[in-house]
């Protein structure tokens, strides 16, 4: 294990491809640059914590192709942090000019509807969790593969020796099953 801590920003990137902890010592030594900056640009505090995560998802995904010499890690990361917030602006401003075009007014919810649609989901996924162990293994299978790895039938049909027909039977049949267990539970 690296001592992260004595390793430079271009060290830790350069090893995120083989060491995805070194990227996480990246994170954790400019998370708050990151949240700061976005803050003083005036972004409301949930949506500066989004917006966070995006850029460090970015720069994951970029660390290959960063370069040390064309920047410091940090002004690149402010860098992908600033094309952020314009691309949210931008996407801000045509979502606005589309509501107001269809004379529509923008929606706000409260802290209690957020968190009864947070507890429904949470019902209703702990059901739908609990129910696939009485599911066929088959169907199980395709389930979990289909509604919780989201993965396309194609995909599941390739790995399982099926068809994709068969496949979409499968979850058809294994969701109708769990459906009528989240109803007898109520």
């Amino acid at each position: 294990m690296a001592d992260y801590a004595r390793l430079s920003d271009d060290d830790l990137l350069r090893r995120t491809a083989e060491d995805r902890e070194a990227f996480g010592a990246f994170y954790d030594r400019h998370v708050r640059v990151v949240l700061i900056e976005l803050r003083r640009r005036g972004l409301p505090p949930d949506e500066a914590l989004d917006l966070t995560a995006e850029v460090f998802a970015t720069a994951l995904v970029a660390s290959r192709r960063y370069r040390p010499d064309e920047a410091p890690a940090r002004a690149w990361l402010l860098g992908i942090a600033r094309n952020k917030l314009a691309h949210r602006h931008r996407r801000t401003a045509v979502e606005t000019a589309a509501r107001r075009k269809l004379g529509m007014a923008r929606l706000t919810y409260s802290d209690e509807a957020l968190e009864r649609v947070d507890e429904l989901l949470d019902a209703e996924r702990s059901v739908y969790t609990n129910g696939t162990a009485d599911l066929p293994p088959a169907e199980r299978e395709a389930v979990v593969a289909r509604v919780i790895e989201e993965r396309d039938y194609d995909e599941i049909a390739a790995a399982s020796g099926a068809t994709p027909a068969a496949i979409r039977q499968r979850v058809s049949r294994g969701l109708a099953k769990l459906a009528r267990l989240g109803r007898e539970s109520e």
